[in-house]
């Protein structure tokens, strides 16, 4: 999807969690001479530097060979973030909305992974990043899309506990959602002249069975259906809306080409089948910000960090996405 005219967008790609395999997934980016001049790198340099060596220094020694690191580590130098700042996740991730929404239009941002939890302690009062980033950027209308080669899946409740989404869920928030994904795979992700079908998920087992396992989708779920489709209509036949649909059934038919997205209604209803068949090439893209932006699907990986073994291939996904998105 990346034309000559998109390939010149400059990204600001932000370090994520220090402590986790964010800066190693810098490293691959510059080693696999992903990054280019114009864009910027926001990450504290003496880690970086102490982790290139340590990876490097593995070479020759019965571990996986980081002659990689040094490599990425030559490209990087020209592109990091120079302005003072407080070392950690949470500052380079407020450093690089910064100068994405400088120029919104002419960069996109791609975020490595936050620990959530030590983000509360560094004073981060946002569940995870789709939510800050929708507040820095002042926008109500937005989503969580996850894109893959076979899937692409938009989430109408986020970072809640389970629990809660039965109370959560409503009807404005799976339209809102729903008309996000339409005008995303038709903007971005599907030709011209098609018109994307759309399944959006029910709640319950079986879509409910017909009231006998709840009844949200027919007091929530079905209702937001025939909203989206009337809007839709009014949007010269936008998209095709099916559901509510059983979610077990729905993924087996997206995966096969019968559905171009699929609105799930909760966190793991959405990323467990996706992260199956993605959990290496999928990329997590917000939808509604005036900026794109884009991050790798998997979490930090604490357990592997600084071990020269992680994949970089959804951050590489993500690099890409980001960069053939901004017009």
């Amino acid at each position: 999807m990346t034309t000559a005219k998109q390939a010149d967008a400059a990204l600001v790609v932000t370090q994520g969690d220090p402590a986790g395999i964010g800066p190693e997934l810098l490293l691959r980016l510059g080693a696999a001479d992903l990054l280019r001049a114009g864009d910027c790198v926001v990450a504290d340099e003496a880690p970086l530097r102490a982790l290139a060596a340590s990876l490097a220094a593995t070479t020759g020694s019965g571990g996986p060979g980081g002659e990689w690191a040094t490599r990425g580590l030559a490209a990087l130098e020209p592109l990091l973030d120079r302005s003072p700042r407080a070392p950690g996740q949470v500052s380079a991730l407020v450093r690089g909305v910064d100068l994405v929404l400088a120029d919104p239009r002419g960069r996109a941002l791609v975020t490595a992974p936050i620990d959530k939890a030590g983000c509360r302690a560094e004073g981060f009062r946002f569940p995870g990043h789709t939510e800050y980033l929708a507040a820095r950027a002042g926008v109500d209308d937005f989503a969580m899309l996850m894109v893959g080669p076979r899937l692409r899946v938009v989430l109408a409740t986020i970072h809640m506990p389970l629990r809660e989404v039965p109370l959560r869920l409503d009807i404005p928030g799976i339209v809102r959602v729903g008309r996000l994904l339409a005008r995303a795979l038709r903007e971005r992700f599907l030709p011209a002249d098609r018109r994307p079908v759309i399944g959006v998920l029910g709640l319950n087992p079986h879509a409910g069975e017909r009231g006998l396992l709840g009844d949200e989708e027919r007091t929530i779920v079905g209702p937001a259906v025939e909203r989206l489709r009337e809007w839709a209509n009014s949007h010269d036949h936008l998209a095709e809306f099916c559901g509510p649909l059983p979610a077990d059934t729905a993924f087996a038919m997206h995966a096969d080409g019968a559905l171009d997205g699929v609105v799930a209604m909760y966190h793991d209803q959405g990323l467990g089948p996706f992260k199956l068949l993605h959990m290496r090439d999928g990329v997590n893209m917000t939808l509604g910000l005036p900026f794109v932006r884009t991050s790798p699907d998997h979490g930090t990986a604490r357990d592997i960090a600084g071990r020269g073994v992680a994949d970089p291939g959804s951050m590489f996904a993500a690099v890409a996405l980001a960069r053939g998105a901004v017009p």
